[in-house]
C-alpha cells in the first residue's frame, strides 16, 4: 500500500512539515492544485514526486490543511499571509476532479487538520464528518480518518496533541513507517474518528 500526500497550495508551514512527515520508502508528494511540483520545499526538504496516475486501489491519501478552532464549516491554507479556505463540499469536488478517472477505487483518506474530528457542540458536525458526507455524496469509496485535538507540527510532528480543544490525552503516531500504526489501528484510537465512505450517516 503506497501513500500519497496532497497539499493543494504552497502553505510554507505545512509544505516543509508535510515533506518531512512522509516516509521516502512508501510515500510520494503530489503536485499542487495548479500542477506545479511540490516535492521540494524552499528549505530543501524533499519527498519523491508522485502523480495522481500512480494511485491504486487501497492506497492512502493524506490531506494536510489547517482546521479552525471556532468553526467546522471550512478548512484553510495560509499562502503569503492570506487564507485560502474550502468548505467540505469544495474540498470533495477538488478531490473528485483529480480522482474522477479512478472510478470506484476504494482509498484510505487521512485529514491532517487540527480539530478535524472535533464537534463544536453536541449536535454540530466536525469538518471531518462534513467532508466524509460530501465525499459520499460524490460516490467516493473507502474510508476517511480525521483526528481530534491539534495536529502536531515541527517538533511535535508525528503526534496528535490532545483529543479536544480543552483536554489533553496521550499522543500517538500518525505517520507511515516502521512501528507506525496502520490506518485501521489509528481508527480505533481515542483521538481518531473514521467514516466509511459510500455509506451515508456512518
Amino acid at each position: 500500500m503506497a501513500g500519497f500526500y496532497w497539499l493543494p497550495f504552497p502553505d510554507k508551514g505545512w509544505h516543509a512539515d508535510t515533506l518531512a512527515r512522509g516516509d521516502r520508502r512508501y510515500d510520494k508528494m503530489l503536485p499542487f492544485l495548479d500542477g506545479t511540483d511540490a516535492s521540494r520545499s524552499a528549505s530543501g526538504v524533499s519527498l519523491p514526486a508522485g502523480a495522481w496516475s500512480e494511485i491504486k486501489e487501497g492506497d492512502e491519501l493524506w490531506l494536510p490543511v489547517h482546521g479552525h478552532k471556532y468553526s467546522t464549516e471550512i478548512a484553510s491554507w495560509s499562502v503569503e499571509g492570506k487564507l485560502i479556505s474550502w468548505t467540505a463540499p469544495q474540498f470533495a469536488e477538488k478531490l473528485l476532479e483529480k480522482l474522477l478517472w479512478k472510478g470506484a477505487y476504494s482509498l484510505h483518506y487521512h485529514l491532517l487538520a487540527c480539530f478535524g474530528a472535533n464537534n463544536i457542540s453536541l449536535f454540530a458536525k466536525s469538518f471531518g464528518e462534513r467532508l466524509a458526507n460530501a465525499m459520499t455524496a460524490l460516490n467516493f469509496q473507502g474510508t476517511l480518518t480525521a483526528y481530534k485535538g491539534a495536529t502536531g507540527l515541527a517538533a511535535n510532528r508525528g503526534h496528535q496533541i490532545g483529543t479536544s480543544r480543552l483536554t489533553a490525552a496521550p499522543i500517538f503516531l500518525m505517520h507511515r513507517g516502521p512501528g507506525a500504526p496502520s490506518a485501521t489501528t489509528l481508527a480505533t484510537q481515542d483521538a481518531a474518528k473514521s467514516w466509511r465512505l459510500g455509506v451515508r450517516g456512518k
